[in-house]
């Protein structure tokens, strides 16, 4: 089976300080972590231990990143060791340091190291990892601790435990939503899932490695990342040209060409046309191949020095459409004169082969079977190894033989031409079988985590549902509690207040009855007009106001607003107002002695010179003011058992409500609010 080169392209965002690293090549990547923000780079996998196949954009790339490399590869690797070396200082001094600081010390290591020394890069970055798990909002800390333990693992070819770093950063990437823009998210996981794709083109399953390549492709449009999806479509159409499936790489090369295209980058357009010409080429379709071709031709020949690969592979298809479908064996043989002149030990086995195989088919077509032979030879031995193309070059091969007329060579090459293609049958067979077998139990154990984790997300919500519910419960208890509570003080403080108008009318009446009448015997025992006989009325007159407004008769007769008027008027700094249209209401004798406390207040503490009395009427409430230009008071200084202690239990027995403005030496002023109707 030929074997083809993938390549990646993705952009790595700056994320909290520091970016994702893109996969190893030959262990590891150039360290991309750069402090001035994002940086596209390519993410290169080698396909088992091949070369590298040319590409357009990978050798400019790579040009370009070798040339810098070495004119800033000392200065740059002395600044990191001294940047390496000092964090380690402040880790070793025993300064004390918080979470926050250690983790992004233990992040700069495991990157810092990660070219020169793995056993600190994968200690960093456990390190990194265990202190982000304790922090359950480090999403990004722990993904990419993860991810350093996947590329070190990777560096170290152990494939399994680097696919198990990866799969369980992809996990935590999940829970990166809603902490990090959607387009920084997306971009981590595409990353992740081209390393995957990678891991498993390196290990030759490519039914796998082309399935995760195809879960970064909905990312790479979504936010129009055309590059990355050019590169993703050339791909997996590799892949699927490598399992012999023409239809669908034929496809996915279109769709890298229109993306390639949208990109307006003449090197991305290229590399599709690359494809498509060579795969046409290959498949004896020289018509649908020329065009491609030419366009390809057009970019490659301007950059030959940096893309020989890609460059030998165009000219060499080029020679064969002007062989077989022009029959201009001249013309060939230019193209495959430069072709061998450009091989060297960096150009890759299959293009070797490829251009050996143009050659042999130029000496079989000028009947050279000698030369033939050893070209076939030539490409056959190219990659040291026998792949699936090589069975072209031993059908060549087999007519050789019979033009030599060697029938002994000629049946043995046609034996082994049968048994290679049983062998890569049934190799190719086997090898889909085992990959369909791991995407099943991959999606089996997925389908149980998605299961497992609904269970467990019914159960965090049914036991939040039950603690709200019994938080509601308790708050309800504690209200009916309060309630309760309320209410039966109110009923104490009632029962009290009716106690004491009770106790009022028994004082008036004993007052009227017994005082009154023995005043009265009195005053008929002294002659009138002496001193005795006049203080004797003036206590009478004292004694019948006292017993009238203890409980006033006309409170009950006429309402709470004559009341009021007529026992203001018997005080002389007293003044009453009323405002709006008086209506009666209930517990009118409860209200009277609450005012009638108030006054009695003001005139006993305050030393003022006027009060005010006024009651406004409203249609829900009634209101009433008791306002002096006394001494007044503080009222955060008022004590329980004073003065305004029985009033406030009055007020609030009736459901009332009572403000106070007093300021010592301006007076004090008192609003009572009680509402027509009692709840």
């Amino acid at each position: 089976m030929q074997r083809y080169q993938v390549y990646l392209f993705c952009s790595i965002p700056q994320m909290g300080g520091d970016c994702i690293a893109p996969p190893p090549i030959w262990g590891y990547l150039i360290d991309m972590k750069k402090k001035s923000g994002g940086i596209d780079v390519f993410l290169l996998s080698l396909q088992s231990q091949m070369r590298l196949v040319s590409d357009m954009k990978r050798y400019i790339f790579f040009s370009f990143l070798f040339v810098l490399t070495g004119v800033l590869r000392a200065e740059y690797m002395d600044h990191r060791n001294r940047h390496v070396d000092s964090l380690e200082c402040v880790l070793q001094s025993g300064s004390t340091l918080s979470d926050e600081e250690l983790i992004a010390i233990y992040k700069d290591l495991m990157w810092g190291y990660m070219q020169t020394n793995g056993e600190k890069t994968r200690e960093y970055a456990e390190k990194a990892l265990e202190m982000s798990r304790r922090h359950k909002d480090w999403v990004y800390s722990e993904c990419d601790a993860l991810r350093i333990l996947g590329i070190n693992a990777y560096g170290m070819n152990d494939y399994e435990r680097a696919l198990e770093y990866y799969m369980e950063a992809l996990n935590v990437a999940e829970r990166m939503h809603g902490q990090y823009k959607e387009s920084s998210v997306d971009d981590v996981m595409s990353s992740l899932y081209g390393s995957i794709g990678n891991l498993y083109n390196m290990q030759d399953q490519v039914h796998l490695a082309i399935e995760y390549y195809q879960k970064a492709l909905p990312l790479f449009e979504k936010h129009g990342w055309v590059e990355s999806a050019t590169i993703l479509y050339n791909n997996v159409a590799e892949l699927y040209n490598s399992m012999g499936n023409n239809e669908m790489a034929e496809r996915n090369w279109n769709r890298a060409l229109e993306t390639a295209e949208a990109s307006g980058d003449e090197g991305m357009i290229a590399l599709p046309h690359k494809g498509l010409g060579c795969k046409y080429t290959a498949a004896g379709r020289y018509d649908d191949a020329e065009p491609h071709l030419t366009a390809a031709y057009s970019y490659y020949s301007k950059n030959k020095d940096e893309e020989n690969d890609a460059y030998i592979e165009i000219i060499t298809a080029m020679g064969r459409v002007r062989l077989n479908k022009f029959g201009d064996v001249a013309g060939a043989l230019q193209y495959v004169q430069e072709a061998v002149s450009r091989l060297d030990e960096e150009v890759g086995a299959e293009i070797v082969a490829g251009v050996y195989n143009l050659c042999c088919e130029i000496a079989m077509d000028r009947k050279q079977w000698r030369k033939a032979q050893e070209y076939a030879q030539r490409a056959i031995d190219a990659d040291g190894k026998e792949t699936y193309d090589d069975l072209g070059t031993y059908v060549w091969l087999a007519q050789i033989y019979s033009e030599l007329g060697e029938k002994e060579k000629t049946k043995q090459t046609v034996v082994h031409i049968y048994n290679s293609m049983e062998h890569f049958a049934t190799a190719h067979y086997q090898q889909g079988i085992s990959e369909m077998e791991v995407v099943y139990e991959a999606e089996k154990k997925q389908a149980e985590i998605e299961r497992l984790e609904k269970k467990r997300e019914w159960l965090t919500t049914v036991i939040v549902l039950l603690g709200v519910i019994v938080t509601v419960i308790l708050i309800m208890i504690m209200l009916l509690y309060h309630i309760w509570k309320q209410r039966r003080h109110n009923a104490v403080v009632q029962a009290q207040l009716q106690g004491e108008i009770a106790e009022r009318v028994r004082i008036s009446r004993d007052l009227h009855d017994r005082l009154g009448g023995l005043l009265t015997a009195i005053k008929l025992q002294e002659p009138e007009g002496t001193r005795t006989a006049q203080l004797t009325d003036e206590a009478i007159q004292e004694m019948r106001n006292v017993a009238h407004h203890l409980l006033p008769d006309s409170l009950r007769r006429y309402g709470l607003e004559t009341a009021l008027r007529e026992y203001c008027t018997t005080l002389r700094i007293v003044q009453f107002t009323m405002t709006g249209s008086y209506t009666s209401m209930e517990k009118e004798d409860v209200i009277y002695c609450i005012v009638y406390e108030l006054i009695n207040n003001a005139l006993k503490h305050a030393h003022a010179q006027h009060i005010m009395v006024e009651m406004l009427q409203g249609e829900e409430s009634l209101a009433v003011r008791v306002s002096d230009d006394g001494c007044g008071f503080s009222p955060s200084d008022e004590q329980p058992g004073q003065g305004l202690r029985n009033v406030r239990e009055r007020v609030g027995s009736l459901q009332g409500k009572i403000d106070i403005v007093s300021q010592t030496g301006k007076g004090t002023e008192i609003l009572v609010e009680i509402p027509r109707t009692k709840n």
